[in-house]
């Protein structure tokens, strides 16, 4: 290089000759600096359009990826067609007319039943909770609307089907273990154990206290007479049958029988209406003989003129036929079934079923009796008409207690267990022809009473342990 030196264009310093930068002022001289705009040289121009080629490639695969997907929303439906002038109007009229008008003015119609379910379909079931109290026993209001409920804080109660709201509410002088539905509008509240009377509620009259029954030591039942007005009720330890008035509870006669009277149906014979009191004897503890006394319960004497049949030793609940001339039940000691038809010459017919028998219900238009077999954990299905045992059902649990539909149709039976407070849990649903089960259902712990719907659409089960109701409909 050489040394000569000239004057900087900028500052007039002396400077190398050919040098590019100058020392005292910094300054470059005739071309600007390599990180401008204007200084870039032919490599850099070249890195700068690769790396932009290469970002637009990457750019064209993402898009048509993306764009290769299927929409998850699918095809858009088509179009509502828009109705004729005029077609809403008419589908109006051809709604029903308990639909209540949106532009209506005024207070809400009351709530009405709830609708009939289906007699055919299967059979659900839901729950609701009645509080902090432990259900007795349960039966259905006549408009199958509401329930009413005995519970162990010595109350009786009305909740509603459909919500579970508690409707009425009325405090009794005992615990009711059973409680039983007078002419449709009383409630009869049995205690049978430290008691002597028996608390009849009008279920019109929420505001009033219950009328008391005076019957007697350790009432046993209670059954409503055709004449729509007097009630007949007995007890076990004073071995009494007394006859009442209501909604006075007047009594107007009553007889003391040589047996202890647990069980009263209401039955036909010699074509008028009769009392059948079927009671047992026990001996040091041990049953002794069981007896169904039969009088005219309009006759005065009261029970003057009765018939003694006997029936066997341990006889549980039963069932009369449609006709009321006939009386169905168990008899637990000798495991067997009995027929016993009172409405003309008394005629007794018996038949082997399984261990334990503590209950008897007819199906079918009697053509079948059923027992409940708890030690069995079975119920025996029996055609009346040759009395034997056509088929042996097993059920999920040991059933306590059961009810039959009005059109004799359908069994509903409780699978809490025998001992008190009961523990098991379930119902079990028995119908067709034969009787077979159709339904198993899950309930809540402690399955102690079953009521049904007079349409036999719905029913009830009362849990104790789980202080609930279980509804169960089709």
């Amino acid at each position: 290089m050489s040394e000569r030196r000239v004057p900087c264009p900028s500052c007039g310093a002396r400077i190398v000759e050919g040098a590019r930068k100058c020392r005292a002022c910094k300054g470059w001289l005739g071309e600007r600096h390599r990180g401008s705009v204007g200084s870039l040289s032919g490599r850099e121009p070249r890195l700068a359009r690769a790396a932009v080629t290469v970002a637009s490639g990457v750019a064209a695969v993402i898009i048509a990826t993306l764009t290769s997907l299927k929409s998850p929303v699918g095809e858009a439906p088509p179009l509502t067609a828009l109705a004729p002038e005029g077609a809403a109007s008419s589908a109006a009229r051809d709604t029903s007319d308990d639909a209540p008008d949106p532009a209506a003015f005024g207070p809400d119609a009351a709530e009405s039943a709830p609708p009939p379910a289906e007699p055919k379909g299967r059979w659900r079931a839901r729950e609701f909770r009645i509080g902090d109290v432990h259900p007795l026993d349960v039966v259905f209001h006549p408009s199958g609307a509401s329930i009413y409920v005995s519970a162990d804080d010595a109350s009786l109660r009305e909740y509603k089907l459909q919500s579970g709201e508690l409707l009425h509410k009325a405090s009794m002088p005992a615990q009711g273990d059973h409680i039983r539905l007078l002419f449709d509008r009383y409630v009869a509240v049995l205690r049978h154990e430290d008691a002597a009377r028996i608390p009849v509620m009008d279920t019109t009259a929420w505001d009033r206290d219950p009328v008391l029954l005076d019957v007697g030591r350790t009432p046993g039942d209670i059954v409503a007479l055709p004449d729509g007005r007097t009630v007949v009720a007995a007890t076990t330890d004073t071995k009494r049958v007394t006859k009442f008035e209501l909604p006075t509870g007047v009594r107007l006669a009553n007889i003391t029988l040589p047996h202890a009277t647990g069980q009263l149906f209401l039955v036909q014979a010699e074509g008028r209406p009769y009392i059948a009191a079927l009671g047992a004897l026990t001996h040091a503890g041990r049953p002794a003989g069981a007896w169904i006394d039969l009088f005219d319960p309009s006759e005065s004497p009261f029970g003057a003129t009765r018939r003694s049949i006997a029936v066997g030793r341990e006889p549980r609940e039963g069932d009369i036929t449609r006709d009321g001339g006939a009386v169905f039940f168990p008899d637990r000691l000798s495991n067997t079934a009995i027929l016993l038809s009172v409405a003309g010459v008394t005629e007794t017919r018996k038949t082997p079923v399984g261990v334990g028998p503590t209950a008897g219900f007819l199906l079918d238009e009697d053509r079948y009796g059923i027992t409940l077999n708890a030690e069995a954990r079975t119920a025996s299905v029996i055609d009346l008409s040759t009395m034997q045992v056509k088929s042996t059902l097993p059920l999920r649990g040991v059933p306590l207690t059961g009810v039959t539909s009005p059109d004799r149709k359908t069994l509903f039976v409780a699978l809490g267990g025998t001992q008190w407070p009961p523990v098991g849990s379930g119902v079990a649903v028995i119908a067709g022809d034969p009787p077979r089960v159709v339904a198993s259902l899950p309930t809540g712990k402690g399955a102690c009473a079953v009521a049904v719907s007079k349409d036999g659409a719905r029913a009830v089960v009362a849990s104790y342990w789980d202080r609930s109701i279980t509804v169960l409909e089709q």
